[in-house]
């Protein structure tokens, strides 16, 4: 006889796994419920709306399809709050009268301000980065070094700007003597720079205004190789060169190209430069000092000495050729000497007018007819032009006269307010 067992129904298998499922989820319920949040600030909603409450800056953002909305009611004068998911309420609509929706709305902006001021200062006192620029090209680290450039400025402008002037109540001086005056404007400036490109080629500068020594600024571009290269060092700007001899000393001050070559054992140096420095030697004989000076011949006083017309400067050489006796046909009795009224001198001072071709016999404008040699009022007919119109004595009117009769400002003529100096504060020669 032949025993068969039957399998068991799969509907008890199923309730088996539900039993187990649900055993499962009991389980996972309480251990979660006994442990606490593992975040160290735990995100939980907020209380109120949106206007009301405060948003936590380490909280999600809101998702966007969640829209707020603030509106006004006229009929009852109040501001509602609306916040929907789409078309359905998020939260219970609530409303504000219109002083409390001010109060609100003021603490926000308030708020605002005070944070977007406190980031304003955090980031003026941060301390700026400067990268360093590199380079990695294998030809441009071979030339000059391992790449880096780094450049390091330091230096101040001053500018100093005012004006000066001075209001004389002289009633024997014309109205417009009695004020003048001018803006006084100076700069000053200071700057330091030093510039590395690699570790080879280095641009020291120097410069200040105020430097009472040209030798003290200074202008340079420094290339040094390395001890296998050829091109040991090559400077531009100011550069020096030493001897180590004591017959031929070395050079200071100088400005140009120095370079340093190596060959092997042979070392050049070669120097192409402009000497600003000057050696004197001074010699001791019987208790005195000898010394000898070299003057230029065209090192004489700049805008001091002058030739006062036309003929003494085609005739210098022939009057001069006789020394120590001058010879001349010209004898000058009298002289006047005006220089621009810069210290506002009230003695011996005037509106006057200079003019280029009075008395010439070669005049630059050409309109003026000749009739003499020798330097005169009546060589040619520029003076008798002017003194032959009755406005040539008004100030106002003088500029616009000359300009009439073909004359440019500054080219021609000049019209300024001067002071005659006295016969102690110039010397001139009769001859």
């Amino acid at each position: 006889m032949l025993l068969h067992r039957k399998p068991a129904p799969k509907l008890i298998v199923l309730g088996v796994c539900m039993f187990v499922l649900t055993s499962l989820q009991t389980a996972f319920a309480q251990y979660t419920s006994n442990k606490p949040d593992s975040l160290p600030y735990p995100i939980q909603d907020r209380r109120g709306n949106f206007l009301s409450s405060d948003q936590r800056t380490f909280d999600l953002n809101q998702p966007s399809n969640i829209k707020d909305s603030i509106a006004y009611d006229p009929s009852t004068k109040r501001y509602y709050v609306y916040e929907k998911i789409g078309s359905k309420y998020y939260r219970t609509p609530t409303w504000y009268t219109f002083d409390e929706f001010m109060a609100l709305q003021s603490k926000k902006d308030e708020k605002e301000y005070f944070q977007k001021r406190a980031n304003t200062l955090s980031l003026l006192n941060r301390k700026l980065i400067k990268p360093k620029l590199n380079i990695y090209d294998n030809l441009f680290n071979r030339l000059f070094g391992n790449g880096k450039i780094e450049i390091q400025p330091q230096g101040n402008v001053d500018i100093t700007a005012g004006y000066q002037g001075q209001n004389i109540k002289n009633p024997t001086l014309p109205e417009r003597a009695r004020k003048n005056g001018g803006f006084d404007f100076d700069m000053a400036a200071q700057l330091n720079v030093n510039a590395n490109i690699g570790n080879k080629l280095r641009f020291p500068i120097s410069y200040n205004t105020l430097a009472n020594l040209d030798f003290t600024n200074q202008l340079k571009l420094d290339y040094t190789g390395l001890d296998d290269e050829i091109i040991k060092r090559i400077e531009a700007g100011n550069v020096s060169f030493s001897s180590r001899s004591t017959l031929i000393p070395g050079a200071q001050s100088l400005f140009g190209l120095k370079t340093q070559l190596q060959f092997g054992k042979l070392f050049i140096t070669a120097l192409i430069a402009n000497q600003k420095s000057q050696r004197q030697s001074v010699n001791l004989q019987g208790g005195a000092a000898a010394q000898q000076f070299e003057i230029k011949a065209d090192e004489y006083e700049e805008n001091r000495h002058f030739l006062v017309a036309q003929y003494f400067r085609n005739n210098y050489n022939k009057s001069m050729s006789t020394l120590p006796s001058v010879t001349t046909q010209v004898q000058i009795l009298r002289m006047e000497v005006w220089v621009t009224n810069k210290n506002g001198t009230t003695t011996d001072a005037r509106e006057i007018v200079g003019l280029m071709d009075l008395g010439e016999s070669n005049p630059f404008n050409k309109q003026f007819t000749v009739t003499g040699i020798l330097p005169a009022n009546s060589t040619n007919s520029e003076y008798s032009s002017i003194t032959s119109n009755p406005n040539a004595r008004n100030p106002a009117l003088i500029t616009s006269q000359l300009i009439g009769m073909g004359l440019s400002p500054v080219q021609d003529f000049e019209k300024t307010f001067a002071r005659k100096l006295d016969s102690s504060q110039y010397i001139y020669n009769p001859k």
